[in-house]
């Protein structure tokens, strides 16, 4: 851990697309897409360039109940993921399905 990063648990960098891979080196989790379930499927898997070393993160809006999110982004090379069936201006404001609005 960098001495500049002391105290810090878990940082996470959202560019919301695959950023350079330099920032690999700073990040624990780096977020390498946000969009809407349609564009997820539609998007053809991105390769990451940079090392294994890093946990990559796709958040996912507009997942409709009878969908597999999960084994979506497992196959994508995402070791975390959040699928949420919200949309509109804050998606976000609606619980995961895997928490408590599992259908």
């Amino acid at each position: 851990m960098a001495a500049w990063r002391v105290g810090c648990g878990t940082l996470v960098l959202n560019h919301g697309t695959a950023p350079h891979p330099c920032c690999a080196r700073i990040a624990d989790v780096l977020v390498t897409f946000e969009g809407t379930w349609a564009s997820y499927r539609a998007q053809p898997p991105q390769p990451w360039p940079g090392g294994p070393d890093v946990r990559l993160c796709h958040l996912v809006y507009d997942v409709p109940p009878d969908a597999a999110p999960e084994a979506l982004a497992r196959a994508r090379g995402a070791a975390v993921h959040c699928a949420v069936p919200g949309t509109g201006d804050h998606p976000w404001g609606t619980l995961p399905y895997t928490l408590e609005n599992t259908p």
